[in-house]
């Protein structure tokens, strides 16, 4: 039952940071900010970073550290 726990935890945190930088993405678009392209660099690098450690977690499995 804990292996389901950490699947739900980790995927609800992807969705909840991938909401936070869409929404700063948006506002910085908006406003016209020159920070936009620094923004989409960190976010870019974040998804692909999420991406690999969806895989790995998928490969590899997901262990308890007690």
């Amino acid at each position: 039952m804990r292996l389901r726990r950490s699947r739900r935890t980790l995927t609800a945190y992807g969705i909840a940071v991938i909401i936070v930088l869409t929404i700063l993405n948006g506002i910085f678009w908006l406003i016209g900010d020159p920070r936009l392209h620094d923004l989409n660099v960190f976010s870019a690098g974040f998804v692909l970073g999420m991406l690999g450690m969806y895989i790995a977690a998928w490969l590899y499995g997901y262990r308890r550290v007690d």
